[in-house]
């Protein structure tokens, strides 16, 4: 069960890291091509780093969702003090 929580942490760190630089590229891009005039840039970066991004993000979504369940440890109940 460990294994898989490690696989799921993983899964999570590089789409996160995956999405936070196609994030950077995507905004960077679009101001250069707005500050060059250039529209089909726009279109392009829309058609080429939006649905990867979007498919990045939602793995990262439910990825975070599934870590957020934690595995019950058998935890000992604190012992009262008997009367003295």
């Amino acid at each position: 069960m460990h294994t898989i929580r490690r696989a799921i942490e993983v899964l999570f760190v590089l789409t996160l890291a995956a999405l936070l630089l196609g994030g950077i590229v995507f905004v960077a891009g679009q101001a250069i091509a707005l500050a060059a005039g250039q529209g089909h840039w726009l279109t392009l970066l829309n058609d080429t780093i939006k649905a990867p991004m979007c498919i990045a993000a939602s793995i990262c979504a439910i990825a975070g969702f599934l870590l957020s369940y934690k595995r019950h440890e058998n935890q000992e109940q604190p012992q009262e003090a008997g009367a003295r």
